[in-house]
Parts: structure tokens; C-alpha cells; sequence
């Protein structure tokens, strides 16, 4: 039994070293993922609201000891930030799409991630029917720009929700924005973005099957 666990032992930690030093040969993937970038004219969503649905955003872009994998650089807030008011001057589009290249030119980021409200709307009206009591009105509109160098494409998708009904705790715009967010982040795979890319050296073997097969083709002429 003895002798087991010291192999199990031995396993985990050779498993660890092989991870570490792929990852050490590995350039690490460089993600510039924004705060939440909020342009409704109506209402803004409160602290925990936002801090909720940045942290929707952060769980799709874990990786599980990264600390020590090296997987993922993770750009400071306040260097994207400051490339986010760079291309607004540069670019004479107002869409957020347009300027996510030039902003990952700046950053030199492999992956650029912008979550946006565009619309937070809540109110209450009272009911004219006798039976029924305070109307809740609510209404989000969420949008998710993704900008990936390796494809160099931008994916653009939004999502809106509202309700008009009877108060319920499930019908305001929190929640709304919530379950606006979740639908976001599987339309656009966020997570796919970490973990279904091509490492480098798979990408280095398929360039060079690529030639291979190209020089078999080839056809030497003799004069």
C-alpha cells in the first residue's frame, strides 16, 4: 500500500513537471478582457449587478492553475482601458466591433473580450384592473465583442430580454441582465476561445504536412 501511494505520488508530480514545462516553451496567451462597458441612457446597473455579470465573464475565461500552466496573460485593466480611449480617438465609427482590431493592435492582445449594456430599463406602474396590484417593466440589452487575432474576425452578438407583468423578482432587469449574459457568453463560446485553440506545435505539424504533401506533388523537369 505503501509502495503505491509513493508511485501516485511520483505520477502527480512528474504529470506537473511535463505541464510546467510545456507551458514554459509555450507563449502564453495574451487576453485583454474589459470591465463592463455600460451605455444605456436609461438607468445603470448597480454595483452588484455589474460585479455579477463581470464575474460570468471571468468564469468562461478561468483556466484551472494558470499560475503555474502559464496558459493565459491576463492584460491589466488599466492598459485596455487606456487603448479603449485611444482607437475612440482614432476611429471615426461609434461601434465597439470596429475598434476591437485596433485595439488589440495597441495591446498587442491574441484575444479581446468587451462586454456592453446598451439598454438597462426598469419601472413600476399601478395596475387600472381592480385584482391586480404593481406592473414591473424592465428591459436589458446586452452585447459581447470578441476580437481573436488567430482568425483575425470579430464575432458581434447580442441579446435582449424583457418583461410586463405582474412585480416578480424574476421579471427585473437584473435578473434579466443575468440571464441575458449566460446566453452571450454560449452563443459566442466564450470558453471555446481558451481551450479549443490549436497549440502551437500541432499548428507547426500541420504547416508542415502541408509542404510535405506539396513536395510530393512536385515534378522535376530535366533538360
Amino acid at each position: 500500500m505503501r509502495k503505491l501511494f509513493s508511485f501516485l505520488c511520483m505520477l502527480v508530480m512528474l504529470t506537473a513537471f511535463c505541464g510546467v514545462a510545456g507551458a514554459a516553451e509555450r507563449q502564453p496567451l495574451k487576453v485583454a478582457q474589459f470591465p463592463l462597458i455600460v451605455q444605456s441612457s436609461w438607468l445603470e446597473p448597480g454595483l452588484e449587478v455589474t460585479d455579477d455579470l463581470e464575474r460570468q465573464i471571468d468564469r468562461a475565461l478561468h483556466v484551472p492553475l494558470n499560475g503555474t500552466l502559464h496558459r493565459v496573460e491576463y492584460l491589466p485593466e488599466k492598459d485596455c482601458l487606456a487603448a479603449w480611449d485611444e482607437a475612440a480617438d482614432e476611429s471615426s465609427s461609434r461601434k465597439v466591433k470596429d475598434r476591437a482590431k485596433v485595439i488589440a493592435d495597441k495591446l498587442g492582445a491574441d484575444l479581446v473580450v468587451i462586454p456592453i449594456v446598451n439598454d438597462y430599463v426598469q419601472y413600476t406602474t399601478m395596475s387600472w384592473h381592480w385584482d391586480r396590484d404593481i406592473i414591473l417593466h424592465s428591459y436589458v440589452s446586452l452585447e459581447l465583442v470578441v476580437y481573436d487575432r488567430a482568425t483575425d474576425k470579430v464575432v458581434d452578438k447580442k441579446a435582449s430580454r424583457f418583461y410586463d407583468d405582474d412585480y416578480s423578482t424574476t421579471g427585473t432587469a437584473s435578473y434579466l441582465a443575468r440571464e441575458a449574459m449566460t446566453d452571450l457568453i454560449q452563443q459566442v463560446n466564450l470558453r471555446g476561445y481558451i481551450w479549443d485553440r490549436p497549440d502551437a506545435d500541432s499548428k507547426a505539424d500541420e504547416s508542415g504536412d502541408k509542404q510535405d504533401s506539396a513536395g510530393d506533388g512536385q515534378t522535376t523537369v530535366k533538360k
